[in-house]
């Protein structure tokens, strides 16, 4: 009896101890370790196809950084197919670009961009310069992350998640590592991957906190603790960047980061069990952690790494109909389907929380309409005061309603270097025949000075345009549909006089003005209509050149009116949109004014893209009514652009007429925020002019042209310009930003 009971026993030995053979054996619980590394993080997306692809169940993701973010939404029920598509179709550069787009801007922000700054202001609070915490505040990063994790967002824990997920973050107050197993999932996975000095930190409760790679960019440790049998690990490298990527501050940054990360992932790297724990490291080449658009590219690199380990991972596959029946169990939840019956505003210490109450009223009582919510959030962001708004979705607990219900949670994180905010632009041109023009400008700007929105703002320029400029801005509706506005302005331009196209005399022209204007925001938001009064003075002042103008201080006082449209995607080398501008000044002699005329003018842009080829046309008039206007305040033409080949300014009548098509190629699209674009292209113009002083410009029509090579920057546009008169004159450009 003895000798047939060993052979059968030690056949069962057999039988229970050969993988996949023991069907009803439990299944070891596997955790996934995924690490930080930027764009090189996209690499654990190819690893979890590989992973489905072989059957392989998950029960508990730990990730930094970029782990947490593939982590998160594999977590929360994406699929590795599904997380490529987005990954590979999503606009990175402008991901990465916190503001907008400048067609969603209030119109006000629009003027303002006419003459921009740099676009990093610094804060100034009773006194003190404040820094902004980062490059970036990650906004449209933030939403993007909320799109992903759609439906998630109420799970009280990320234990209720599909499956349970912990990310790792950086304590920036004491150093520690903060494990989140709880909290707005998006919010988390930005703390996670902030980056110090790219990405601002993230304030959570009362802790502000960075980038888990500091403390933790392989935790192990972490997925241990969460009750795992045996750990996959998909480690990243540190991504080290060679000598001739180390000439920037942004990339002396990033290779600090990686050697911060290195002793850390050799210590969890220790901690792995070589005997039970497999670990992953896909060879990324020159893959950086900036190298968001390379997502594809290193995705497949995950691929090849994860098949390189697959004789290691098969033993934890399970069957065709088990891995069904894990992955129906763990569907993405759907919680976002319930009816909104609250909508609540967080955040708030300066901006009047009846901003939002549009973007709730578009939520309140039904599901949450995400795309219409982001759409509403950009709007309001769009004003630039805040830093960033993002929001959470919770169940409501209420026994006496009936049926489920959410609360839409908006928190508005306002600016919080602020209250006032001090920017910096330069502008500097020349078109190599005399007439150089540069200016240094500073913008001070203080916005929510009332619960209406009221904004200070005053713009003070030195160099050979001078001036000193300040408003206040006074809505007397929440909504900005009505407004006042006083100001005071003082300022000094070059103006040169020319002779049948010889410059004989240059003056300064000093004005100042102190005015009044009631103005409306044209439903939309993209247009202003303001009727004014000021009192002003106009002084020619000769500097060199014979005296063709009276030097005298002539009294200007009297109305004005001005209208402004657009919907231009920038301001300096748009590719799509309209701007339309109109104006009328009337000096009065009942309010001391020496003349008695009105002058009307007009301006259209539009622009036309195709791919990367774009088209702008242009038209101008301008008319003189009534006394004969001065010569500083004749509509000129002549400059880049402006009937180019004649000098800046060159050709004045009272009636003008002007229009030009430009043609512009856009060669490569550049890593913002540094700019938007570098072009190649021309223009045609032509231009005519009426009722001139003969002696000085001959009446009649003009032709111009030019070719240039444009860079679209934050200070304005970049020109590098030759411009042809249509009497075979040539001269050439040179311009940067607004001077």
């Amino acid at each position: 009896m003895k000798r047939l009971l060993l052979p059968w026993s030690l056949l069962l030995l057999c039988c229970i101890a050969w993988p996949g053979f023991a069907a009803d054996a439990p299944h070891p619980r596997i955790g996934l370790v995924l690490s930080g590394g930027g764009a090189r993080g996209a690499a654990h997306v190819g690893v979890l196809k590989v992973l489905e692809e072989l059957r392989i169940p998950i029960s508990a993701i730990a990730g930094t950084s970029m782990g947490a973010l593939v982590g998160g939404v594999y977590a929360g029920g994406m699929s590795a197919a599904e997380m490529e598509r987005r990954l590979t179709t999503a606009d990175w550069d402008n991901l990465l670009l916190d503001d907008p787009p400048r067609q969603t801007w209030p119109i006000r922000r629009k003027q303002l961009d006419l003459q921009p700054s740099v676009d990093l202001t610094v804060g100034l609070d009773k006194g003190r310069i404040k820094l902004p915490g980062g490059a970036l505040a990650g906004q449209k990063v933030e939403n993007f992350f909320s799109a992903l994790i759609a439906g998630t967002e109420a799970v009280p824990t990320f234990d209720d998640l599909p499956i349970p997920f912990r990310a790792v973050a950086t304590d920036l107050e004491d150093g520690g590592m903060k494990v989140f197993d709880a909290g707005p999932l998006p919010e988390v996975m930005r703390a996670s991957m902030s980056v110090p000095g790219v990405f601002a930190p993230v304030e959570i409760g009362e802790r502000i906190y960075v980038d888990g790679g500091l403390v933790r960019n392989l935790p192990v440790d972490v997925a241990r603790r969460m009750g795992v049998d045996l750990v996959i690990a998909v480690n990243l490298g540190s991504g080290l960047l060679p000598r001739d990527r180390l000439q920037s501050v942004v990339g002396v940054m990033a290779q600090m980061l990686a050697i911060l990360t290195q002793k850390n992932v050799q210590d969890s790297l220790a901690q792995l069990r070589p005997d039970q724990d497999i670990l992953i490291s896909p060879d990324l080449g020159s893959i950086t952690s900036s190298d968001f658009n390379r997502a594809a590219e290193a995705i497949r690199r995950g691929e090849t790494a994860a098949r390189a380990a697959a004789s290691a991972l098969h033993h934890l596959s399970l069957s065709p109909a088990a891995y069904a029946a894990w992955r129906t169990a763990r569907a993405r939840p759907t919680t976002d389907e319930a009816p909104i019956a609250a909508v609540e505003i967080a955040g708030l210490t300066r901006v009047n929380p009846a901003l939002f109450a549009p973007l709730a009223a578009n939520q309140q009582g039904q599901p949450l309409d995400r795309a219409r919510l982001e759409s509403d959030i950009q709007t309001l962001y769009g004003l630039g005061d805040f830093k960033n708004i993002n929001y959470d979705l919770n169940p409501l607990s209420d026994p006496s309603a009936s049926g489920d219900r959410n609360r839409l949670l908006i928190r508005a994180h306002e600016k919080p270097w602020g209250p006032g905010y001090l920017s910096f632009g330069l502008g500097v041109s020349t078109d190599f025949e005399g007439d150089d023009r540069f200016g240094l400008r500073a913008t001070y700007r203080r916005p929510w000075v009332n619960p209406l929105g009221g904004e200070w703002l005053t713009t003070a320029q030195a160099g050979n345009l001078m001036g000193l400029r300040t408003e206040f801005y006074q809505p007397l509706t929440i909504d900005r549909r009505v407004f006042v506005a006083p100001s005071l302005s003082i300022g000094m331009a070059p103006l040169s006089v020319f002779k049948l196209g010889t410059r004989i005399a240059r003056y300064e022209l000093v004005r100042d003005a102190i005015g009044l204007d009631l103005g409306s925001t044209l439903p939309g938001g993209n247009a202003e209509l303001r009727i004014g009064a000021f009192l002003g003075t106009a002084t020619p002042k000769r500097d060199t050149g014979v005296p063709e103008i009276p030097e005298q201080s002539t009294n200007e006082s009297g109305l004005r009116v001005a209208f402004r449209y657009d919907t231009l995607d920038s301001a300096t080398l748009p590719r799509r949109g309209n701007r339309v501008v109109l104006d009328l000044r009337a000096p009065e002699p009942v309010m001391g004014a020496d003349l008695d005329f009105q002058r009307v003018s007009g301006h259209w842009t539009a622009a036309y893209s195709i791919g990367a080829h774009t088209l702008v046309s242009r038209a101008e008039f301008g008319a003189g009514f009534g006394d004969p206007l001065p010569y500083y305040d004749q509509f000129a033409l002549g400059g880049f652009q402006r009937l180019s080949g004649y000098a800046i300014d060159e050709l004045r009548g009272e009636r003008m007429a002007f229009g030009a098509l430009t043609y512009y190629y856009r060669l490569t699209h550049l890593k913002l925020p540094l700019t938007r674009g570098v072009y190649v292209g021309g223009s045609l113009e032509v231009g005519t002019l009426e009722d001139t002083e003969p002696a000085l410009t001959e009446p009649g029509t003009r032709f111009g042209s030019s070719l240039f090579l444009g860079v679209d920057t934050l200070i304005g546009p970049a020109y590098l310009g030759l411009g042809i008169s249509g009497d075979g004159e040539g001269t050439g450009y040179i311009s940067i930003g607004w001077p």
